[in-house]
């Protein structure tokens, strides 16, 4: 049995540059899945990523993953009305296509898309053109209303083989301008030509990849109708049968791992006997070579000698170990086309290519196309490397890099600028703007030095220089603050504190904290002391008698001294005075029932509220003399009296029992001593 695998599998560019930015989130949302994939699904979900259907779901302020397929301009604009940190992980060939979109539907353009209506990035694109898009699958004819002019755009993973039957489905009869434009992605094109090429050569065509996965299951259509081909996620290659079969390929989805499709394929052989395996290129003399080395190959005996022979085979077919997709490099300019510009990159005998929707980021394609020479230098980024080895770049994607180069002049200046950190050194953080190197050290990222870097990876600062000599435009280094703009944001909190805080005014504060000398009170974010004497007008042992932890009071600020950083307030000075309650509550002639606090020889003190004693004198009693008070009183004892009299300012109650009791016929007076 023979095993035939493709040079190419894995995620493909876009999809692992998706990946890799929402892996580095950690506890946030996604809109929908980032790709459809389990396994990816099942890393984020263990990441602390929750999928949402829809952006209000998301709680304001939480970071919010954007995925491959894209959204719509409206989601980005809810995304930032509740304050969220978007990680847009967009794929580049579908970002491309939206800017296509929106620059065509506002020139006018009736914008065509083809592909499935339902699919995300069809209802993504449609966004970038106001929603009025004309969506439909390419498989029957369409007939275009009558218009000056119209775009046609196909979804990144449309079936390639049905793009020239779309084409001659769309009845532009009345369209004065037709513009029509294959956007499907570079990296589909060749899943959909290998699992052509490799089904028309086999008995079984195995599919992984996950089942929700559009471009998967259009290799599965594409694959299916030259053999039988089965649609396998990982979990069910053991229900794969494989009688009768004598050439079994593997083909896989742009956003299927590279471990899923190993994986699967790993234990197939293994389970297989007698099995060769093949890498296949998309060369068909290289191919035929291949068949002849097969036949004569002597089968390895391991799983690991599989392996190894799998690898070094991808590795000597790789078109040029000295370029990589992601690289930036520089070339040449050969020619200009009407799709593109074609250009040579250093030690290269082929041209290579840079499309039309990667050339400028902002303007005109055209007009840039026509200020080219030949032999102009450009700075791009390479997209993708072909099976036979020609590359695509993006000089936009440069362009988007570099492209806040421009705030660097007022970044000399002092002006504020935001950086996310992607990467920790020993002391220090680095980020990028443009074309910069971002550096924050430890001990400017806030008050203190701080130890564990990793936790600021990922995270946006706002930063920015104490003088220009920290802008290295030689190397292209930052040397930024995000302290100095702390510091300088307290000292302006702290002017407007002291500038707008004065002696006796009536603020609000809420509790923070107590001490056993206080309470500390927020007042317009400073800390200020309400000391336990200010706190009430009774005597109390603690501020947590009168002051609950959490609460907002109202306090008058009885002295500030902004030398020592001090403001005191006062809380019992806005409440009544206890002797002030008490006139209007125990005026002359009220009859109250009081306790006897204390006695004296002269008489008792009666305990008519909180703190307010009345003197019961011993001669105002009873009628009859009575020599010593504590003889008909003792401490604890209630009595019934009436205000006599009532001194608020010396702090005095008379009063009297005497006045509630009849006067006897007899009385009994006082005993006359011998010296009287």
């Amino acid at each position: 049995m023979k095993f035939l695998i493709p040079k190419e599998y894995g995620f493909c560019a876009g999809v692992s540059s998706a990946v890799d930015k929402a892996l580095k989130v950690r506890d946030g949302y996604c809109l929908g899945d980032v790709v459809h994939n389990a396994q990816v699904a099942a890393k984020l979900a263990a990441n602390g990523i929750k999928k949402v259907s829809d952006v209000d779901e998301v709680p304001d302020g939480a970071t919010l993953i954007i995925r491959a397929h894209g959204e719509p301009p409206q989601v980005f604009e809810r995304a930032k009305q509740k304050g969220l940190k978007v990680v847009d992980a967009t794929c580049p060939f579908v970002r491309a296509i939206q800017q296509k979109a929106q620059q065509y539907g506002s020139r006018g353009y009736l914008v065509v898309l083809v592909g499935e209506a339902s699919h995300p990035e069809i209802k993504g694109i449609n966004g970038w053109c106001g929603g009025k898009a004309v969506i439909f699958d390419g498989r029957s004819p369409l007939r275009l209303p009558e218009c000056e002019k119209a775009l046609v755009l196909f979804q990144t993973t449309y079936d390639s083989e049905n793009f020239e039957n779309a084409v001659k489905n769309i009845l532009a009869d009345g369209v004065k301008t037709l513009e029509i434009f294959n956007t499907i992605c570079y990296t589909t094109l060749h899943r959909q030509y290998y699992a052509r090429l490799l089904s028309e050569r086999s008995d079984l065509a195995v599919v992984v990849g996950d089942k929700n996965s559009s471009n998967t299951k259009r290799l599965l259509e594409i694959a299916s109708r030259n053999c039988r081909a089965v649609l396998c996620d990982g979990s069910d290659w053991q229900n794969i049968d494989l009688k009768n079969c004598r050439n079994v390929c593997f083909v896989s989805g742009a956003s299927t791992p590279t471990e899923l499709i190993k994986g699967v394929f790993e234990r197939m052989v293994e389970n297989a006997k007698d099995t060769v395996v093949e890498t296949v290129t998309s060369d068909e003399k290289v191919n035929a070579a291949a068949d002849e080395q097969v036949t004569a190959q002597v089968e390895p005996k391991t799983t690991a000698e599989k392996n190894e022979q799998l690898l070094a085979q991808a590795v000597a077919e790789m078109p040029d170990k000295k370029y990589r997709a992601g690289s930036k490099v520089k070339c040449r300019v050969v020619q200009t086309t009407e799709d593109g510009v074609y250009v040579r990159l250093d030690g290269r005998k082929t041209e290579d290519f840079i499309p039309n929707e990667e050339l400028v980021l902002e303007g005109d394609v055209q007009e840039y196309k026509k200020s080219l020479k030949e032999n102009d230098l450009l700075e791009c980024k390479i997209t993708t490397i072909g099976s036979k080895g020609n590359i695509t770049l993006s000089k936009k994607a440069i362009d988007e890099q570099n492209k806040d180069d421009v705030l660097v002049p007022g970044i000399k200046e002092g002006n504020e600028f935001s950086v996310t950190m992607t990467r920790m050194a020993k002391n220090c953080l680095t980020g990028r703007l443009g074309s910069y190197t971002v550096v924050v050290h430890a001990s400017q990222i806030k008050m203190g030095y701080v130890k564990d870097l990793e936790k600021y990876v990922g995270k946006t600062l706002r930063l920015k220089v104490s003088g220009p000599d920290k802008v290295n435009e030689e190397k292209h280094v930052i040397f930024a603050s995000a302290k100095a703009i702390i510091l300088e944001e307290k000292k302006a909190k702290e002017d407007a504190f002291w500038n707008g805080i004065e002696k006796n005014e009536i603020v609000e504060g809420e509790v923070l904290r107590f001490a056993n000398f206080g309470a500390f009170v927020n007042v317009r974010g400073f800390d200020c002391l309400a000391h336990t004497s200010d706190l009430s007008w009774d005597r109390i042992n603690s501020p947590e008698e009168v002051l609950e932890k959490g609460k907002t009071y109202e306090f008058v600020v009885l002295d500030t001294d902004r030398e020592h950083n001090r403001v005191s307030l006062g809380y019992k000075q806005l409440q009544p005075k206890p002797w002030e309650q008490a006139e209007e509550k125990f005026p002359v002639g009220t009859v109250v029932t009081g306790k006897v606090a204390r006695l004296m020889p002269y008489g008792a003190f009666i305990e008519l509220g909180s703190h307010i004693d009345g003197l019961l004198h011993v001669s105002n009693y009873d009628w009859d003399w009575i020599e010593d008070i504590s003889k008909v009183l003792k401490v604890g004892d209630e009595v019934e009296v009436k205000v006599m009299d009532f001194d608020a300012e010396n702090h005095r109650i008379t009063l009297s029992r005497k006045a509630l009791i009849e006067k006897p016929e007899h009385v009994v007076t006082r005993p006359r001593t011998t010296e009287e």
